[in-house]
């Protein structure tokens, strides 16, 4: 979802949890673009320990590259995040590659590299316990951070 003025909206859902003519709702908070706002980019998806992006991974980023084109000033920074399983080192390379293939993949659509900088954490910004498998996947992330608009 998205609206002239904010961040698109990522989310990634399950329908099977109920049955098949369930109703679903879902409150959607936009935020506006501006500076330091972030969104995490949550259908940006690679293969376990490498950074080619995945097929699946093209809708929401062309959603990112329309943004862009829409909004023709903005900068932004692609954050690449891990979980702690594996070492530090290891995972500081895996998330700055698999951020740097994000900022490649729009370039190549045509968008000015001065408007993208990149950057990977590895798991130094947990936003979740790493104890359990759904912490560590919420940990496994991808992010975009404006940085002027």
């Amino acid at each position: 979802m998205n609206r002239k003025g904010y961040l698109f909206f990522s989310e990634n859902f399950s329908l099977n949890l109920k049955q098949f003519d369930s109703t679903y709702h879902i409150d959607i908070p936009l935020q506006p673009i501006e500076n330091n706002a972030s969104v995490v980019l949550k259908n940006i998806f690679f293969d376990i320990n490498k950074f080619d992006l995945k097929p699946e991974s093209q809708v929401e980023l062309d959603k990112l590259v329309q943004l862009m084109k829409d909004n023709p000033v903005l900068k932004i920074q692609i954050s690449g995040h891990t979980d702690n399983q594996g070492k530090p080192a290891d995972n500081l390379i895996l998330s700055e590659n698999r951020a740097k293939a994000v900022v490649l993949y729009l370039g190549a659509k045509g968008i000015d590299p001065n408007r993208l900088s990149f950057k990977g954490w590895g798991d130094g910004q947990p936003i979740a316990d790493n104890k359990s498998e759904a912490g560590r996947a919420l940990n496994r992330r991808t992010e975009l951070k404006v940085v002027s608009n």
